[in-house]
């Protein structure tokens, strides 16, 4: 019988393959002390270790920027930056020169009390850099005990499993043989999971001990946008899965032809599909599977990981790219999301017991005029290109929509040349205080986009970093289903531009509930554009909305999606239900 696992989905995409787990962890070093005149001697090959350990690390940044791109290669900069920590390298000097300890045996020390220093942390911001801790204790270490630093891959074609996934192992992996990854530990943001999603390889992390149940050669499904596992699939679910991979691969093909003609439900209502961009290297992603501009542009790849600010130019030629690549279309900027489980390396943000709801997004970037501004510059600046919106994360109220349009104004004012159109303001509807205050912001806005995951994890507290709650993380919750009725009704009666772009949307019954609601507008992965595109032009918009008229009685969430289940069940393709049913049940 199969059973079911629940991770975060860290990089969209759907495999099936055997499992192979990949150990790479050294030993402890051994125990060896020295005598008096062998200290210099130590310390010196603890340098050459690291001096050495700098130079794979140098290489391994410009071979990613060649193979991936110079954004994610910027990953490695944190670690080549913690090799010359006074903390690690005083300590460990400090512990050949005091405690007579061999060079292997005083760094593995030194880097055991910082990583159970990280760990007392308990701080998901913080804890995030262990895997960059790994990483160098592999390389120094691996050079001075003489050993090599990792298990050899799996010639045949798998699905891998690790403890810990660090970013130098990952940007090594071959798309072409590794089908997948799943991982015990992990977030989204972390630096292996933004080079799996340019890699293109499906992963899923944060799954937790569950992981180990699983034995090599075991037959795994995955889906790395809504971070389901199924573990020994039954021949029913791997015949539904080669079905899925067969009709995903023909929506592909057809993408460009779809694209050209306009988006209908079978009752003639209009749909727009917009694609969620984590970088501007998935502009070529959302081309080929015909988005209609990009409903969601996350700008953190510009700071996470870094220890520097970036540039008003640098940021400027990033979102440029962007805009241009749809010159006809919308592209909404969102605003640094930084904080909760993304942070930049150059903000020293104070540990806090619960990051999600401390000093993030708008909170942080209103505090940081300077960091705010640099931005906000670069983007009106890159509005001159094209139809750029921006859109602001974490609001709760007018104030922080009233400071940002201050200083958009003054950077209006200030920036030479020809007068510069307004530029389109928004907000994500993802906290309570929105959804119950809209009427009284809809007037300093433009648009909306309702953040369905967040919204989530903030009406139901419940933390959708936590796999072990994913069950409860049910966005189609009672509570949620009628919030979402009201922000739909606000945001029409107010002209309000309104969109999605939650995971939701990616969901067959998720998309087919909201689109009853009344919502047009979607923004996803590029890869689950194809597949929502087909579930959307079978379905009608009216008859969805009669059914969702008689939901807001009902007490449970399975019980909301039976209706809209049946209903796609009957007025679906079989061929298309079947590859959409993996994705539900």
């Amino acid at each position: 019988m199969s059973r079911r696992l629940f991770g975060i989905g860290a990089s969209p995409g759907r495999s099936a393959g055997p499992a192979m787990w990949v150990h790479w962890d050294l030993p402890p070093a051994p125990h060896r002390t020295i005598a008096h005149d062998e200290v210099d001697r130590e310390i010196s090959r603890f340098q050459q270790a690291r001096e050495w350990a700098r130079g794979e690390l140098e290489n391994l940044r410009a071979e990613t920027a060649q193979r991936v791109g110079k954004i994610e290669a910027k990953i490695f900069e944190p670690q080549i930056l913690m090799l010359d920590d006074p903390d690690l390298v005083d300590g460990t000097i400090s512990y050949i020169q005091e405690n007579f300890l061999a060079a292997e045996r005083a760094f593995d020390w030194r880097l055991l009390e910082l990583r159970w220093r990280i760990i007392d942390i308990a701080h998901v911001m913080i804890v995030d850099r262990l895997a960059d801790l790994q990483d160098i204790r592999f390389r120094v270490l691996s050079r001075l005990l003489g050993v090599r630093d990792r298990d050899r891959l799996p010639e045949t074609s798998s699905i891998l499993l690790f403890e810990e996934l660090t970013p130098s192992f990952a940007v090594g992996l071959d798309p072409e043989k590794v089908l997948g990854l799943l991982t015990v530990g992990g977030t989204r943001a972390s630096h292996s999971a933004v080079l799996a999603r340019s890699m293109e390889i499906p992963a899923v992390v944060g799954i937790g001990s569950a992981l180990a149940e699983i034995a090599d050669e075991t037959e795994v499904i995955l889906d790395g946008g809504s971070g389901r596992i199924i573990v020994d699939p039954t021949e029913a679910e791997s015949e539904l899965h080669r079905r899925m991979v067969d009709r995903l691969s023909t929506w592909e093909r057809q993408a460009p032809e779809l694209a050209e003609r306009p988006l209908e439900t079978v009752d003639g209502q209009q749909i727009r599909l917009e694609a969620n961009l984590d970088q501007p290297y998935d502009v070529e992603a959302a081309t080929r599977v015909g988005a209609e501009g990009i409903g969601l542009f996350r700008s953190e790849f510009l700071v996470i990981g870094r220890r520097i600010i970036p540039n008003e130019d640098e940021q400027y030629e990033a979102y440029r790219t962007v805009v241009e690549a749809f010159p006809n279309d919308d592209v909404t900027l969102r605003t640094f999301d930084i904080g909760g489980d993304k942070f930049p390396l150059f903000l020293e943000m104070p540990p806090e017991e619960n990051p999600y709801l401390g000093w993030r997004a708008i909170r942080v970037c209103l505090d940081l005029p300077d960091l705010f501004r640099n931005q906000l510059r670069a983007a009106v600046r890159a509005s001159a290109h094209g139809r750029l919106r921006i859109l602001l994360p974490f609001v709760i109220s007018v104030d922080e929509i009233r400071q940002t349009s201050e200083i958009l104004r003054d950077i209006r004012l200030d920036l030479p040349g020809a007068e510069i159109e307004e530029i389109p303001l928004g907000i994500m509807v993802e906290t309570p205080a929105v959804t119950e205050t809209l009427d009284l912001i809809a007037p300093h806005i433009d648009f909306v986009s309702l953040g369905t995951n967040d919204l989530t994890q903030y009406v139901l507290a419940v933390d959708r970093g936590n796999a072990r709650l994913s069950s409860l993380s049910d966005p189609l919750h009672p509570a949620l289903l009628r919030m979402y009725a009201r922000v739909r009704e606000t945001a029409q009666s107010h002209g309000l531009g309104l969109g999605v772009c939650g995971d939701l949307a990616t969901d067959p019954v998720g998309v087919c509930v909201l689109l009853g609601l009344g919502y047009r507008s979607f923004s996803l992965p590029p890869s689950s554009i194809p597949e929502i595109r087909e579930i959307l032009r079978a379905v009608s918009a009216e008859k969805l909305a009669e059914i969702c008229a008689d939901l807001f009685d009902i007490e449970t969430a399975g019980e909301i999606r039976a209706p809209i289940r049946a209903y796609l069940k009957a007025a679906v393709p079989s061929e298309t239900w079947d590859a959409a049913l993996l994705s539900v049940i």
